[in-house]
């Protein structure tokens, strides 16, 4: 998510990793939303009105989330005359910013318009050209900057929900791009390869050292190399990025202007200010590539146009500053990993903002003029290893494994105190008790307060770490987690994490008292600084050990008594021979005839050499004693454990969301949908009457001869009036019409201009209809008299019945041409195409069921008459029959061409040929 524009990396079951296009087809989309009329436009829809409505017009969104005020990143918008106001809101913790003519907003419901547009876009890119949507994409995996704090992290998981999303991870931006450049890259096992990632993005430089490596594990009892790498160090500068350098050329530009204007100061001028800032992103851009370049705005303020001209020369000169911090985050980097650049094999550019020549000049000098490289896509590089990251964790997909090692930026510390004295000041003491005074609490001088400190996670820390504190105490528990004092947190970031109120402690220890337990209960709090570089609690448990007799048997020996003497060495040998034996038995049955006498001879070898042994076995004799069993009472230790109750809470002034401020979101996000739905719904309406109002005018114009077979010159002519008064309406007063009134107009126009279109239509599908239906009528008679003949278990009433129907049908074809016969043109048609079938219908019916019916069998005395007869006849007959059946069958495939696959073989019977095939063709 980057602070100007993002991109959608997409992992999808059978296909590759994939960069996925926006609604107008491009492979980025602008992070911003515009705001008018109750209407909201995303991406480059809302880019390009900005110039023309900047204070509607919230962008660079993800740099107010999780922030506050004062904020270096923050204060750096408002001197770039940042257009869409923001103020802090003291009660829910966080920023607001107001939009003009729409309302104020938070900065995660902002980035939640921004992410829904997003899922918006992917659906639509997955579902091209289907008449069916898929589902809008649930899983997610979003990059941050690697000095994210974890209220900014906080903040932009609460959009992503507020979206929709359910977020697998957050994963940072470097060491995104690191896992995508290591997807293919496999170094040997036992070498590794060291790569820094310079990244210049939009707001931000950052610098990551990344060791490359493989190691092997065993998949399916074969060994597999499996490629890794893991995050040394980090430096950045976070308020260093493209965005500083367009602000060099907008404040030249508007020094430039100003001097031409000589009317005042054009910075104070939202709209002028906003063309400005898109001018300057392109010169920039220009002079990447080229010396100099013309500047012409027209009309940027005041009726006024704007012209200058800058060389590459004068910018570099004005960014002399810039480019001196451009080196920093490099020094910082290596200190962190604890490497010179010597040890840095390869040096990887990525970011747009890289792309200024100056910048790699001065980086080049910093790394002892090294070769920097550009062996990944720099814009897309993070949001595929994103992706990639997301098939990785996600259990619906199974794709190649690449191991990953993060660490995070910050030590966190832990305090730990007494549930009760949450009130009071100064609690902790580092694990040393203190006494309080008055000032602080109402107790008693000389009383001592409880506290400890820990360092739980530290700087360079891996992500995805789990840190276990345990201490002996009897009361309640409050703990607070927090920033230790470091330089490279901004200046004015609050340092609290998360407060928790861990209770439960008192009431166990009150409990194992009642019980007879005076030993103090263990307390333990499990923390977790989370792949996403979110610490919490995992869990806190409190338990205590008991130490309690037991009664238990025990196997003891009698005194006085013995059993007889053993050999104990003659045991072993005696065992090994068995052992021995057992072996021989077992290689016996596999070998051959040969191969058992020779066994038995080198058993009898064997033997001989065990007989040895116990010769030579030592004399000495062991007396063994009788035992019994007996029940003895012995010390056992018994572990009473509960898990407590854990309450989280903030006191930080800038909080993350928490309930209720969820449910006022998402109830202004489902309001703000509904709007936009009813946007649509109205677009499309509008669409399709101005659609509809052309395709008359045109059809109307294009094919008179043909409408004045079905219609008068001044049917036609009101038509075409109707249609001019609808465009009229449409661009007059439909501007602000409603969904229903343009529906209406739709149905006034539709009506009148389907009749006369249908009539036309009508001319060349009814006789086309009535012929069919008359040809039908033909071959059914004539079926009725080969049937006479040659199925005569069909029986004439049933034949006269399917002739009545014939009639009747022939009888209503011919009233309705008559009918038709005597209408004018332009009057509505008597009978149309589609009811012409339905004449039909009762008579196919019968047929159908009739060609059906089977042959009934001979009866006993039939058979009998057969039998006495001659026998050659008898032969004769049946191969007529057989004849006749093969003739048929033939006949019936002639009769299935043109009938559809997969009907039954017995059924409709063949109008021209008859006969018990496939089926009838009506």
């Amino acid at each position: 998510m980057g602070s100007q524009t993002f991109k959608l990396g997409l992992v999808s079951r059978g296909k590759p990793l994939e960069i996925v296009t926006n609604l107008h087809s491009k492979r980025k989309t602008e992070t911003m939303v515009l705001f008018d009329q109750g209407s909201r436009f995303y991406g480059a829809d809302a880019s390009s009105l900005q110039t023309r409505k900047p204070l509607q017009t919230p962008a660079m969104i993800n740099l107010l989330c999780g922030r506050d005020e004062a904020h270096p990143a923050v204060q750096d918008l408002s001197t770039k005359s940042y257009p869409v106001p923001f103020t802090f809101n003291t009660t829910r913790g966080g920023l607001d910013v107001t939009v003009k003519g729409s309302g104020i907003y938070t900065p995660e419901e902002l980035m939640a318009m921004v992410l829904s547009h997003a899922r918006a876009a992917t659906r639509a890119y997955t579902s091209d050209g289907k008449t069916t949507l898929d589902p809008l994409p649930k899983d997610a995996v979003l990059t941050v900057p690697g000095f994210y704090t974890q209220r900014e992290r906080e903040a932009l998981k609460t959009a992503a929900e507020l979206a929709g999303l359910n977020v697998l991870s957050l994963i940072e931006e470097n060491t995104a791009a690191a896992l995508h450049y290591g997807m293919d890259r496999v170094v040997p096992v036992g070498e590794s390869e060291t790569v820094m990632f310079y990244n210049l993005g939009a707001t931000s430089l950052q610098v990551s050292i990344v060791q490359y490596y493989s190691y092997q594990v065993t998949e399916y009892s074969k060994n597999k190399t499996v490629g890794a790498f893991t995050v040394l160090g980090k430096g950045w500068d976070a308020t260093l990025g493209g965005d500083a350098w367009d602000n060099v050329i907008v404040e030249y530009l508007a020094e430039e202007f100003n001097k031409q204007w000589g009317k005042g100061d054009v910075r104070e001028y939202p709209r002028a200010m906003v063309k400005l800032r898109v001018q300057a992103k392109k010169v920039k851009e220009v002079l990447s590539a080229n010396t100099k370049i013309p500047v012409f705005i027209e009309g940027l303020h005041d009726d006024t146009d704007f012209k200058a001209s800058l060389s590459r020369k004068e910018f570099e000169d004005m960014s002399v500053e810039l480019f001196e911090r451009a080196a920093g985050p490099v020094i910082k980097a290596l200190e962190s990993a604890g490497v010179v650049i010597d040890d840095v094999d390869k040096i990887e550019l990525i970011g747009g903002g890289m792309r200024i020549p100056k910048v790699q000049d001065v980086l080049s000098a910093s790394v002892n003029g090294r070769e920097l490289g550009m062996h990944i896509n720099s814009d897309e590089s993070m949001a595929l290893g994103a992706a990639f990251h997301g098939a990785n964790i996600s259990t619906a997909f199974r794709v190649r494994k690449v191991g990953m090692t993060d660490v995070g930026v910050w030590n966190v510390g832990v305090s730990v105190g007494e549930l009760e004295e949450e009130e009071g000041k100064g609690w902790f003491g580092g694990g040393k008790k203190k006494k309080k005074t008055n000032s602080e609490t109402d107790a008693p001088e000389d009383e001592e307060v409880w506290g400890k400190k820990a360092t739980i996670f530290k700087e360079g820390g891996r992500l995805g770490a789990k840190k276990t504190i345990a201490f002996t105490h009897d009361k309640d528990l409050t703990i607070s987690t927090y920033y230790e004092d470091s330089t490279q947190l901004p200046a004015g970031t609050g340092r609290e994490l998360s407060n928790y109120n861990v209770t439960g402690v008192k009431e166990f220890a009150e409990n194992m008292k009642k019980k007879g337990i005076e030993m103090g209960p263990k307390v333990t709090v499990t923390f977790e600084l989370s792949g996403s570089g979110i610490v919490g609690i995992v869990k806190a448990e409190v338990q205590v050990e008991e130490v309690v007799e037991v009664e238990v048997e025990e196997i003891v020996e009698i005194e006085g008594e013995e059993e007889e003497e053993e050999e104990e060495e003659e045991e072993v040998v005696e065992g090994e021979e068995e052992e021995e034996k057992e072996e021989k038995e077992e290689e016996k049955e596999a070998e051959t005839e040969e191969g058992e006498e020779k066994e038995e001879k080198e058993e009898k070898e064997d033997k001989e050499e065990k007989e040895e042994k116990k010769k030579d076995a030592p004399s000495k004799k062991k007396k063994k004693k009788k035992t019994k069993t007996v029940k003895v009472m012995k010390e056992q230790t018994k572990v009473h454990k509960e898990s407590l109750s854990i309450v989280t809470y903030h006191t930080s002034k800038v909080s993350p969301y928490d309930s209720e401020a969820m449910k006022e979101s998402l109830g202004k996000l489902r309001d703000l949908e509904e709007a936009d739905r009813k946007r649509q719904e109205l677009e499309e309406a509008k669409n399709k009457l101005e659609s509809k109002v052309y395709s008359i005018k045109n059809y109307v114009e294009d094919n008179v001869e043909e409408l004045d077979k079905v219609s008068t010159e001044e049917q036609r002519s009101d038509l075409v009036k109707l249609a001019g008064e609808t465009e009229e309406w449409l661009y007059d007063d439909g501007y602000d019409a409603s969904l229903e009134q343009f529906n209406d107009k739709y149905n006034e126009l539709n009506e009148p201009a389907e009749k006369m279109f249908f009539r036309l239509a009508e001319l060349t599908r009814r006789p086309k209809a009535v012929e069919k239906l008359k040809d039908k009528l033909a071959k059914t008679r004539a079926l009725m008299v080969k049937w006479e003949t040659e199925r005569d278990w069909v029986t004439e009433e049933e034949r006269n019945d399917v002739l009545d129907k014939v009639e009747k049908a022939e009888k209503w074809i011919e009233s309705k041409l008559e009918e038709q016969e005597a209408l004018e043109k332009w009057e509505e048609p008597a009978f149309t195409s589609k009811d012409v079938p339905t004449a039909s219908k009762a008579m196919e019916g019968l047929v159908v069921r009739l060609g059906k019916k089977t042959k009934p069998k001979p009866t006993k005395e039939e058979k009998m008459v057969e039998k006495e007869g001659e026998e050659k006849d008898d032969d004769k007959e049946e191969e007529e029959v057989n004849l006749d059946g093969k003739k048929e069958e033939e006949e019936g495939k002639d009769e299935q061409e043109g009938e559809k696959e997969g009907e039954e073989e017995e059924g409709e019977q063949e109008v021209e040929e008859g006969g018990e095939g496939k089926g009838d063709e009506l």
